[in-house]
């Protein structure tokens, strides 16, 4: 499809979908009493394939999804919004409706805890059984590494600087880049993992080339407690350097959201406005159910632990893992990238273990997802970067990364028709 026709029929946030029901009544199965029930938390990116799969894979099964978010809306593609280059392209989702197309149950609320003696999870709207238990809650920040248990701060610092790495973000974060007039502009990198790594490198060079386009008197400092991607930050140096201040391997020693000051081991700084992304954790849920792996040091992670090969959680055999929230996989090279792709990829992976061993089946060795990306080099003329990363097991069972870059000068919309299949083919939603 040319890219005039793809993004005429993609204008707009309020884009008609359908539901890919092949082989999928349109209406909710009617099930026997007494129906094993698989709960899946979290309606993302690794819940929403979950659910779709466990359908094809397990009619039998009841299935229920729980978020407090209605809609989905997805973070992938957002940087180029942010900065007015394009429109949002990527549909959102009435999650009930989708629930509905495809078979399964839907309730929207927020989850207070999980009790996994009685197998429930408690919710803001009554208490739901499970036999099998699919946790894709996916991340939160953790302002307490900054602010301790500073509630005034952790707000002020989540209502005035968002980060806009969740998606109830994204139109506050849009709102402040649009008011920037000018001045001092921070954004923080926290160490890793974090989710989608390369997207605020991504930002960071949309947010110069707004600021240079559109002659804003002022200057984004990047403080990034990692080294940074090679490919972006040569591109700050060489096509941004007026816009850009990169300070690699610095850590934050503090920040004071209200008087607008931050220090370093470099020393302190004033802000005009900043992006105050904290380091992130998975979602407080995996704590409150006790299901947190340990690190090298023997002492709780701020991840879930789970057996890579199988997805199940290390502390429970009726709970599945899937989605950003994943420990450590591999002491090769830690965390999967915590993408989109790689998040459909284990919440297919998790919902077939349970599909299996509801059936009586041995559990199976998962196939190890992949991950692909598409992220913007530059804005006008559009540039765009593709990453892919590939796993295999090695002989000795552990887990190995390969990672590929392919430069794309002359983009014609890869990074929509990519999003907009992964929608397709793991979600089973159809832009029309």
């Amino acid at each position: 499809m040319k890219r005039r026709t793809l993004l005429a029929s993609l204008g707009g946030a309020g884009l008609a979908w359908t539901a890919l029901a092949a082989g999928i009544d349109s209406e909710p199965s009617t099930l026997p009493r007494g129906a094993l029930r698989v709960v899946v938390i979290g309606g993302g990116w690794a819940g929403l394939s979950a659910a779709r799969e466990l359908r094809r894979s397990a009619p039998e099964l009841d299935v229920l999804v729980i978020d407090r978010t209605p809609m989905l809306r997805s973070l992938p593609l957002s940087n180029p919004w942010l900065v007015g280059r394009t429109p949002e392209r990527m549909p959102r989702i009435d999650l009930a409706k989708l629930a509905h197309s495809l078979g399964y149950r839907f309730v929207p609320a927020e989850v207070l805890a999980i009790d996994r003696i009685q197998r429930q999870v408690h919710t803001t709207e009554g208490h739901f059984a499970y036999d099998w238990l699919i946790l894709a809650a996916g991340v939160d920040y953790d302002y307490a590494a900054w602010f301790g248990e500073d509630a005034r701060a952790t707000n002020q610092a989540r209502e005035h600087f968002p980060a806009g790495f969740l998606s109830n973000e994204l139109d506050l974060l849009k709102r402040r880049l649009d008011g920037f007039r000018g001045g001092d502009l921070v954004m923080t990198i926290p160490p890793p993992p974090i989710r989608c790594p390369p997207a605020p490198y991504e930002r960071a060079l949309l947010i110069a080339w707004l600021l240079k386009t559109q002659r804003i008197p002022g200057k984004l400092t990047v403080i990034d407690a990692g080294g940074g991607i090679s490919r972006f930050t040569r591109l700050f140096a060489d096509r941004y350097a007026d816009q850009i201040v990169y300070r690699p391997h610095t850590n934050l020693r503090s920040i004071d959201p209200f008087g607008r000051r931050l220090s370093t081991e470099d020393g302190e700084m004033h802000f005009d406005h900043a992006i105050l992304l904290p380091p992130m954790r998975a979602s407080t849920l995996v704590e409150q159910a006790g299901l947190l792996g340990l690190n090298t040091q023997g002492k709780p992670s701020r991840w879930a632990g789970v057996d890579p090969v199988h997805l199940r959680a290390l502390a429970d055999d009726r709970v599945y893992l899937a989605g950003d929230l994943l420990d450590a996989v591999s002491p090769l090279f830690g965390h999967y990238p915590k993408t989109a792709h790689i998040a459909t990829r284990l919440g297919s992976a998790a919902a077939l273990q349970i599909s299996a061993l509801t059936r009586g089946n041995t559990p199976l060795q998962i196939a190890l997802p992949h991950s692909i990306c598409h992220v913007w080099l530059d804005a006008d003329p559009v540039e765009q970067m593709r990453m892919e990363a590939q796993y295999r097991l090695r002989g000795d069972g552990l887990i190995v990364q390969s990672v590929r870059q392919h430069d794309n000068p002359q983009p014609r919309d890869e990074d929509l028709q990519w999003g907009l299949g992964l929608y397709a083919e793991s979600l089973g939603v159809s832009a029309q």
